[in-house]
Formats: C-alpha cells, sequence, structure tokens
C-alpha cells in the first residue's frame, strides 16, 4: 500500500518469553494445534529470542531447540515432530529461565 511508513523490526514489540511460554503451554495442555502454537512462537519472535541467547549462559539449551525450530522453518520436520523435539528438549524450561533474566539481557 502507497503512503504507508515501512514496518521495520525495530518497530516490533521485543520478543517476551512469557507470553511465548503460555502460547507454548497451550499446546502441551491441549488447547491449540501444533500448526496454530508454532504459527504463534514465530509471530511472537522466538527465532529472535533465541538468536539473542544464543551467545549467552543459555547457549547450550538455545542450541537444543533452534535445531527443531530450524527444521520447522526449512520445512524438513513436520510441525508434530517439531513441537515435541521442543518440548523434549526443554522449551518451556528455556523460557522461564529467560524470564528471569534482567530487561534487555537476552542472554
Amino acid at each position: 500500500m502507497s503512503g504507508s511508513p515501512a514496518r521495520s523490526s525495530d518497530a516490533w514489540p521485543a520478543p517476551d518469553p512469557s507470553k511465548l511460554a503460555g502460547q507454548f503451554a497451550e499446546w502441551t495442555r491441549g488447547e491449540t494445534l501444533v500448526g496454530r502454537m508454532l504459527a504463534n512462537l514465530k509471530t511472537g519472535r522466538l527465532p529472535d529470542l533465541l538468536a539473542a541467547a544464543a551467545d549467552g549462559p543459555h547457549a547450550e539449551a538455545v542450541a537444543a531447540v533452534s535445531v527443531h525450530w530450524q527444521g520447522w522453518e526449512k520445512g524438513s520436520i513436520v510441525p508434530l515432530l517439531v513441537a515435541e523435539g521442543l518440548r523434549d528438549d526443554g522449551l518451556e524450561a528455556l523460557l522461564a529461565d529467560l524470564v528471569a533474566l534482567p530487561a534487555g539481557d537476552g542472554g
């Protein structure tokens, strides 16, 4: 649409690990479909959160979770296996740890 200002990534709110954890928990409780949960994590900027935390004290957990996430992004892993991998490799614990960090400290 002409005349509309372009949205930069800076215009988007920062990823919220607490909100992402809630969206993932909806799937683990059976309240949402796996595809919807993965879409919510993507629009909630999970990839940005993982990138920001990759070099910090949670690097090992981020690496494990990222393998599954990248498989979904590339279409090489079916959604249910991605979700189960995220669950089994500790996405919930990682997000809980990131919630506890001071604001602006992604790692």
